[in-house]
């Protein structure tokens, strides 16, 4: 085949180079044509490159190379699933290495390429026009790990727990899962964080096509997706990124810049050709997989080096995520971008205008941490302690805040989150109730790992399932059906959303009451209002009081302590007040209520 046919549009390899591309999986890896393929590998720093696969029974096929734009290419009469691999050699030096545009990527130990058809026809349409990025409208998010939620064996495939995840979402009463991440990765302990193939869904769970079918599933039951991405850094083994052409091509030149805290490499965002890779790569799950949203990872690590402000703002790493959002925008209106990002940099979300990164969201690490910590003081003390409670509204409004309790919070001896809780056996899961009913009537947007909800007393461990059995015991199962109560009762009530980001959402009705640790704060939408009473501590209040300058009823929506989960409280009948009397209550030890203002 002649040459000059297989030559790439030149403009399309010059924004390549130039860091300005976002579909370069249209140029690199497996193209088909005809009655075969084009492969092209961008490899500027090798001197000679081959290509092995089924299609020659493994003999070397020497590539051509264009010296202008460091690429090399060939068309060989290859077809859909044969594996393949590459051969550089720079100055002598031989070593073969995967695909970085492959869809497919084999597990240990061969570790090889295949080519897939990346093609699905979605039946999605009617979602894909009415979902948006839910700033007035509920988002409480499922985090997920696919291999442990369920246990299949080794042969697990996406589709297997497709169903029933779907239904438990449904009548739980979440609106959106949030995919731990899927590329490929060699060490599955790493959970997806250390990735090799990031154009590649893991071939643990199955193929691309099954994942956009579990998406298309999620999209006919409504239910949002989101995926969470490593980008500041890859797996070092030898076989993928690292050093890849002989020399450092996606990782910094200089050595004390290259390791991660992590122990991977980072990306070097200064040279075009990475920030073209991976602007790519998150397009091409996107686009590919109708992604409802895209959850970046670690963040900090992008905006300082090392993720360190003392070390000074990484410029080449925020130019990256400025010019990612902002096409992200304009290609996907309607989609979600969050950041994880535990820094103090004040401008991470759109919120914050030209000077942002362009974020939509970003997790609030800081309530996340002040919450858990609170709950972890013993009862008597917490007085001494409400600044862990309030402090998160001092601030609130300066960023779209997700609210997360994620895998993060029961890993690596944190505890399960029943296990921070500090009382007796029985207080605890009282406690967990309390800081679950705070978290979801709280403005932003919520986040919790899966196993959250079973208020299990085992670590997450990824090797082995979520501990379904523990809901033989009433306890757990009466506090399973609280999240799903409280869930719905969020999902349902626009006060709970409709305003998150606006300050006439919120008021604080009881705050700082420094005696009892009693908080009460009202929520609104435009039509409705509602009240949350949270008594933190063990001690009875007999009549406790808050003042309203308006006639109104109090309606009972949900009660912790209710019968309906395992306790022995009566719902109690509506109360009315007139202007200036204040509304009087009865507050059990450790009672969350909920109530509808009319």
């Amino acid at each position: 085949m002649d040459v000059k046919i297989l030559d790439v549009d030149y403009e399309n390899l010059k924004s390549y180079i130039s860091g300005d591309n976002f579909t370069a999986f249209d140029i690199f890896g497996a193209t088909k044509y005809e009655d075969g393929y084009i492969f092209r590998l961008y490899a500027p720093n090798a001197n000679r490159a081959f290509i092995r696969g089924d299609f020659s029974n493994w003999e070397d096929i020497e590539m051509y190379k264009d010296e202008e734009f460091g690429y090399f290419f060939k068309y060989i009469k290859a077809k859909e699933g044969d594996f393949y691999k590459y051969l550089l050699e720079n100055n002598g030096f031989r070593f073969e290495k995967f695909d970085p545009y492959a869809n497919y990527l084999d597990q240990a130990p061969q570790f090889a390429s295949k080519i897939v058809d990346t093609s699905f026809e979605f039946t999605d349409d009617k979602w894909l026009k009415k979902r948006n990025k839910n700033f007035d409208k509920p988002l409480n998010i499922y985090e997920i790990h696919i291999g442990s939620w369920l246990k299949y064996g080794k042969n697990l495939n996406i589709l297997d727990i497709a169903d029933k995840l779907i239904f438990y979402i449904k009548k739980m009463g979440y609106s959106h899962i949030e995919l731990m991440p899927l590329t490929e990765h060699p060490y599955y302990p790493s959970w997806g964080y250390q990735v090799s193939g990031f154009f590649a869904f893991t071939s643990r769970y199955g193929s691309i096509n099954d994942l956009q079918k579990f998406i298309n599933l999620c999209h006919k039951n409504d239910i949002g997706v989101i995926l969470d991405f490593v980008v500041v850094h890859f797996a070092e083994d030898f076989y993928a990124l690292k050093y890849f052409d002989g020399d450092s091509l996606y990782e910094p030149d200089y050595k004390d810049l290259q390791y991660s805290q992590w122990g991977s490499l980072n990306f070097d965002f200064s040279k075009g050709h990475v920030r073209s890779f991976m602007k790519s790569a998150i397009n091409f799950w996107i686009e590919k997989c109708h992604l409802d949203g895209i959850r970046i990872d670690a963040v900090s690590n992008m905006i300082y080096n090392d993720g360190n402000k003392n070390r000074g703002l990484n410029k080449a790493n925020i130019r990256f995520l400025k010019e990612l959002n902002s096409y992200l925008d304009k290609r996907y209106p309607s989609l979600m971008k969050i950041a994880e990002d535990s820094s103090s940099y004040e401008f991470v979300t759109s919120k914050n205008g030209n000077d942002s990164l362009g974020f939509d969201y970003k997790w609030d690490l800081g309530w996340m941490n002040d919450t858990c910590k609170y709950f972890e003081i013993d009862s008597i003390n917490r007085i001494k302690h409400q600044g862990k409670i309030n402090f998160s509204m001092y601030y609130f409004y300066r960023e779209n805040f997700i609210l997360p309790l994620s895998h993060d919070e029961v890993v690596h001896l944190k505890k399960p989150m029943i296990l921070k809780m500090n009382g007796s056996y029985i207080d605890r899961f009282k406690e967990l109730m309390l800081l679950y009913t705070y978290q979801i009537t709280h403005p932003g947007k919520k986040l919790n790992f899966m196993g959250n909800e079973l208020a299990t007393f085992d670590e997450w461990d990824e090797n082995e399932s979520l501990n379904w059995d523990i809901l033989k015991f009433p306890i757990h199962d009466n506090f399973k059906k609280y999240i799903r109560s409280l869930n719905n009762l969020y999902l349902k009530n626009k006060a709970f959303y409709e305003k998150d980001f606006v300050e006439d959402g919120f008021s604080w009705k009881v705050v700082d009451d420094n005696q009892n640790s009693v908080f009460v704060y009202e929520r609104r939408a435009n039509d409705s209002r509602f009240l949350v009473v949270l008594n933190m501590t063990n001690t009875y209040k007999k009549s406790y009081e808050v003042s309203f300058d308006e006639d109104l009823t109090f309606i009972e929506r949900l009660n912790n302590l209710s019968k309906d989960f395992g306790y022995d409280k009566e719902k109690r009948d509506d109360i009315k007040i007139s202007k200036g009397e204040n509304l009087k209550l009865e507050l059990w030890e450790y009672e969350a209520l909920v109530f509808e203002i009319k």
